[in-house]
Formats: C-alpha cells, sequence, structure tokens
C-alpha cells in the first residue's frame, strides 16, 4: 500500500512541478484567479483519474503510459491559462517538456542504488532538490528576459520553436526507443549520448539566448534612443518658456516707469474703474506668461507645464497632485518616458473624443519609501479594447507608449498597469528608486 501512495505521489510531484515551471515564463489569461481555479480543477480531475488507473491496473502499467497522461494534463493548462502567442506558447511547452523528462532520466539514475518503497522515495526527495533549485532561477532570472524577448520578437517564435521540437524527438528516441533508459546497464553507450545531447541542449539554448539578447539590445538602444529625443524636445521647451520669461521680465522692468505713470495718472484723475480694468488686463497679461511649479524635480515639473499648456490650449481640465522631489533615485529619460507618455497618451484619449464632451485630465504622482506612485486619469471614449492587458492603439505606427512605460517599470522592479473604468482612462504605475 505504501508502494502505491509513493507512486501517487511521485505523479502528483511531475504535475506541480511541471505547472510551476510554467507559469513561470507565463503570462495568465483574464480574469486570472478564475483561469488558475479552471486550471487547477482539471488537473485535479486528471491526478483522479491518473489515481484511478493506478488503484486499478497497476503500477507498472500505468507508468508506462505516465508520462503522457501528465503531458495531456499540462496542454490543457496551457489552453486554459496561458495568455502568450501559439508559437511562443509552443516554445514554452515543448522546452519544459524537454526539462521535465531530463529530470525525470536525471531522478531516476541518481535512485538506481535503492529498490521498492527506497526507490520512488529517493526519487521524489531527488526531484524535489532539483525543482527548489530550478524554480528561483526562473522566476528571478529567466522570467525577465523571456518576457522581454516575448514582446519584442514576433515571427521569429516559429522558427525558435523548432529548437526544442527537435531536441524532444531525439530525447524521446534515445531514452525510450528500441529500450526504455530503466532498462539499461551501467556501461550502456546511450547514456554517454543521451549526456552529449543535454550539453548540446544548453549550448543551443546559450546561443539563442545570446542572439535574442542581441535583438532586444538594440531594441533597447533604439527605444532608449527615442526617449532621449523627447527629452531632448522637453528641455528645449523647458529653455524656450525660460528665455520667453527672462525677456518678459527684462520689458516689464524697462516699461515699469511707464506703467507706474499710466497707474498715477488714472489716480490723479480718479478714474478708479479705469484703473481696476487697467491692473486685471496687466495681471492676466503677466499669467499668460507664468510657469506653475508642481514639484521641486525639474523635470517632472518641465513635462507637467509642458502638457499642462497644450491641454489648456485644448480646452481640457486639469488637475494635478503632484509630490516628486528632486532627488528620487530615477533617470531622468527613464522619468520622462514613464510621465511624457502617460501624459501624452491622455492628451490624445481627450481629443478624441466629440468637441462639445467636458474633457479631463487628473494627475495623482507621491514619492514616498524610495517609490514614486504615478496615476494618470483622463476621460475618453469608450471604445478602447485590450490586447495582453495593453489598450490597443488608435492611431498607425502607434503603441509604443505604453510599452515603453511597461520596459521601463519592470527596469525598475515596479508594475505598471491600465485599465479603462466608468469613461475614464487610468494609467497607473510603480517604480522603486535605485
Amino acid at each position: 500500500m505504501l508502494y502505491y501512495v509513493l507512486v501517487f505521489l511521485s505523479f502528483l510531484q511531475s504535475v506541480i512541478g511541471f505547472t510551476l515551471m510554467s507559469s513561470s515564463l507565463m503570462r495568465f489569461k483574464e480574469p486570472v484567479r478564475r483561469r488558475i481555479i479552471i486550471g487547477f480543477t482539471a488537473m485535479l480531475t486528471g491526478i483522479i483519474l491518473l489515481s484511478f488507473s493506478l488503484y486499478s491496473q497497476g503500477s507498472e502499467q500505468v507508468s508506462r503510459s505516465a508520462i503522457l497522461f501528465i503531458l495531456a494534463i499540462e496542454i490543457v493548462w496551457f489552453l486554459i491559462c496561458s495568455k502568450d502567442r501559439f508559437f511562443v506558447s509552443l516554445f514554452s511547452f515543448l522546452t519544459f517538456v524537454n526539462i521535465y523528462l531530463s529530470i525525470s532520466y536525471i531522478s531516476d539514475n541518481l535512485s538506481y542504488g535503492f529498490s521498492g518503497n527506497a526507490f520512488v522515495g529517493a526519487r521524489i526527495i531527488i526531484r524535489s532538490i532539483i525543482y527548489i533549485i530550478i524554480l528561483p532561477l526562473l522566476f528571478k532570472y529567466v522570467r525577465p528576459r523571456f518576457r522581454m524577448l516575448v514582446e519584442t520578437l514576433n515571427k521569429e517564435w516559429r522558427a525558435a520553436g523548432l529548437a526544442p521540437l527537435l531536441f524532444l524527438v531525439m530525447q524521446i528516441m534515445i531514452l525510450y526507443y528500441p529500450s526504455p533508459y530503466w532498462s539499461w546497464n551501467s556501461g550502456h553507450w546511450f547514456r554517454y549520448i543521451i549526456a552529449v545531447v543535454y550539453l548540446l541542449f544548453l549550448t543551443v539554448y546559450y546561443l539563442l539566448h545570446i542572439q535574442a539578447s542581441a535583438l532586444v539590445e538594440k531594441y533597447t538602444f533604439e527605444k532608449r534612443q527615442l526617449l532621449m529625443t523627447q527629452q531632448e524636445k522637453l528641455w528645449e521647451s523647458e529653455l524656450s518658456r525660460q528665455k520667453e520669461e527672462a525677456t518678459l521680465a527684462k520689458r516689464q522692468r524697462h516699461d515699469m516707469h511707464h506703467h507706474n505713470a499710466v497707474i498715477m495718472g488714472l489716480l490723479q484723475n480718479d478714474e478708479k474703474d479705469h484703473l481696476l480694468r487697467y491692473m486685471e488686463s496687466f495681471d492676466a497679461t503677466l499669467d499668460t506668461h507664468s510657469t506653475s511649479l508642481f514639484c521641486k524635480n525639474p523635470i517632472a515639473n518641465s513635462i507637467l507645464n509642458l502638457y499642462a499648456n497644450r491641454a489648456e490650449q485644448d480646452n481640457i481640465k486639469t488637475e494635478f497632485n503632484v509630490n516628486i522631489p528632486e532627488s528620487i533615485g530615477i533617470d531622468s529619460i527613464d522619468l520622462t518616458c514613464v510621465l511624457g507618455n502617460a501624459l501624452e497618451n491622455a492628451l490624445e484619449g481627450c481629443l478624441r473624443m466629440p468637441a462639445d464632451e467636458e474633457k479631463e485630465i487628473i494627475v495623482t504622482a507621491k514619492y514616498f519609501d524610495r517609490r514614486l506612485r504615478l496615476q494618470v486619469e483622463n476621460t475618453c471614449l469608450s471604445d478602447i479594447t485590450f490586447e495582453d492587458e495593453l489598450p490597443k492603439t488608435q492611431k498607425q505606427g502607434g503603441g509604443t507608449g505604453t510599452r515603453s512605460i511597461v520596459y521601463t517599470a519592470e527596469r525598475y522592479d515596479g508594475t505598471a498597469g491600465f485599465s479603462l473604468t466608468n469613461g475614464k482612462f487610468i494609467t497607473q504605475v510603480v517604480l522603486n528608486a535605485r
């Protein structure tokens, strides 16, 4: 009885291990919680069927088809939960099938010195150790790079899927045909072949990683150049505004005695109504050229002033609740990327609305605990749709702004989210200071 329990635990461990490995790189469909619950329900159903087969047919009979049964369960898990494109999911699934088979082979070989219950127990322990080592590496190091590759590469995934497919065929042919690996003796030459195959597998994936990383670096460089150009435009706008203010101040100082003469003349003639209108006109002229101080951070203040002026020109109401200090541990280019793109998207969203409808942009930005929290709300049309949790662009060649926000947030171990609620588009970003 104990042997059957251990065999069942071994099957259960395989399902859980494969699921956790694949989930470490997967992008889940919405709603995530509901998808996970459905996936676990399907997985539990499969485990129950596997347990019934184990009880009715015996472990020897079930062990021969257990791998196929486990893979069928995982295919269902992918179909229910994975939001990635087909070829991305195929590449991920085939890769983890290869890893799962190699873990099974390694754990079985290391347990050959035992028999019966001890063999199954040793195999469970060895697999647990392997999973404990692999899973944190996948979540912490592999996932961020893999997700960036998913967003960067497109048709390349069709060719990339051939690598794990070929290795899977090779692994199956070596491990199971013409005789399964558990029947090999200690000197069987297939042991050396499979070792070479695993080294080749690691080498090919390392080369794929290098090539893909080169593409990502190229894309990142181009994106950074674009952001630097955007920041230069903002700085030029700020410099032009400051020059205008300096020229205005110089002209006002030069003309001040004329204003004083006019004021003195109106006072002497007791023309208070004319004096009041003159002072109001003078104040309006000053306000036209004034720059608001939204926060102490010069980059953020420049961006906010730029888009506040644009919004005012387009009759868009604005509300700014901003508290960003001068030094926040976030690169100026990255701050420009996040704040500039969020406000640019908000402005474009408002301008898409009919001219007679009220438009509004609300910006809330707070910095505390070495973390910048930004939220930009804007009125918008209700026809916005989402793909991969990102809003689908409404203009030709667009969509880079939201992706740039997401990439920047990931670089700072933060988060970025986009939602549509009650006629308002909401952008929420969190950046952790370095």
